[in-house]
């Protein structure tokens, strides 16, 4: 009878044994976007059209340095993939890609989405089917809260920059008239709300706010609302060549208060629009601010900064250092170290774990990353920075 039940137990105690294993290797063997040999990953981005400079360079910047890690071997003798497909700022093109990416091309997570408008279209997907998208060129707090558990942001937010900007001008320089002239969409909505906070915290609000349509280069009605306010500063929310008209006829009609934009902008092609094509006047360069999210690209003491300038030559030798792609490169350095703690048997689950398992890494910028099970924000903190002659933007301290 023990005999019996001893027989009994051990068989059963191998059956669940060898399910363990069999669902282990069934785990493993259907884990989407991953072979022997390469690990897919997917990117929707603006490739062409007004924010074209932001995808591509933001995809430039990653791909320096995956192309890097490939040609040492890649993670655990896996090459890094990465479909990249334009959406040229448009969100139903991003929703089209994203379901291509993950139903067709059948990639292992989202990665390099580029634009506030377009990267909200895409939560309800990430969500619904349980995929990752790591690395998003916006700020807006609907990515952030309420908590997205597939959704892991590196750069911070753009209630951050807006805070920055407001302290610069009002606690710093003691201006008191506030000005918002937005694009009209999910992007400036999320930059205005950011600024109406920071200005309520001091007992403030803005003293106009403006819009224009995303797209258009027509911002003189804008322009002229906020003229009339006397603004002494205005926060300008948009892709680079509208902002830099809104300059140039702000400067034409007299009106020369200080300007603030946030990252998303692109810092070089907006100085390439402010000096090329409508040549502002450069004693107006000083009152030109944009808020960064990584530091200046051709910072001589940082290493990761001096690895990417490195990479970036070694790969596209046409690019000029910029924000933007440095922005890509510390993004892919955080996919590559994820994908290496989450080991050879690779799941979308322990990518996850690997992810919220990071902390302090140094990307060599001066800051470390860091994620949890309930915090999904890498890099913390902002610069300020402004156009020179030369055709750059350099970061100071305010």
């Amino acid at each position: 009878m023990k005999k019996d039940l001893f027989i009994c137990l051990a068989v059963f105690i191998i059956a669940v044994a060898a399910s363990a294993c069999v669902q282990k290797n069934v785990i493993t063997g259907a884990t989407q976007g991953v072979s022997d040999n390469e690990i897919t990953i997917g990117s929707s981005a603006a490739l062409s059209g007004q924010a074209s400079f932001l995808g591509t360079q933001t995809i430039h910047g990653s791909l320096a340095y995956i192309n890097e890690v490939n040609s040492k071997g890649g993670v655990h003798g896996r090459k890094i993939r990465l479909i990249s497909y334009d959406d040229r700022y448009e969100p139903s093109e991003t929703v089209t890609n994203t379901q291509r990416l993950i139903n067709q091309d059948k990639v292992f997570a989202l990665f390099d989405y580029v634009g506030t408008p377009t990267s909200l279209e895409v939560i309800d997907i990430v969500h619904k089917l349980g995929i990752p998208l790591l690395g998003l060129f916006t700020g807006a707090e609907d990515l952030r809260i309420p908590y997205r558990p597939y959704i892991f942001n590196v750069r911070d937010s753009y209630y951050v920059e807006a805070e920055g900007a407001i302290a610069y001008f009002v606690d710093k320089l003691g201006l008191k008239k506030i000005a918002v002239m937005y694009q009209k969409d999910s992007f400036g909505l999320a930059v205005l709300s950011g600024v109406q906070l920071a200005l309520k915290r001091r007992g403030m609000e803005p003293a106009v706010t403006a819009v224009y349509t995303r797209g258009s280069m027509d911002v003189a009605p804008a322009m002229e609302a906020i003229r009339a306010s006397g603004a002494e500063a205005v926060i300008m929310v948009g892709t680079y060549a509208p902002l830099a008209k809104f300059i140039k006829l702000s400067n034409e009609a007299g009106f020369k208060p200080y300007f603030h934009t946030v990252s998303f902008v692109g810092s070089e092609a907006f100085v390439k629009e402010i000096i090329e094509v409508q040549k502002i006047n450069p004693e107006q360069y000083d009152k030109i601010i944009v808020t960064q999210v990584v530091p200046s690209p051709y910072s001589k003491d940082l290493p990761g900064v001096k690895e990417y300038r490195e990479l970036v030559k070694k790969y596209y030798p046409n690019d000029e250092p910029n924000f933007v792609a440095l922005e890509g490169f510390i993004n892919a350095k955080i996919l590559v170290k994820a994908l290496q703690d989450a080991g050879r048997d690779l799941t979308k689950e322990k990518f996850i774990a690997a992810l919220e398992s990071m902390y302090n890494f140094d990307v060599g910028i001066g800051k470390e990353v860091s994620y949890s099970m309930l915090n999904h924000q890498g890099l913390k903190g902002i610069y300020y920075s402004k156009p020179t002659k030369e055709g750059t933007f350099i970061t100071f301290n305010p």
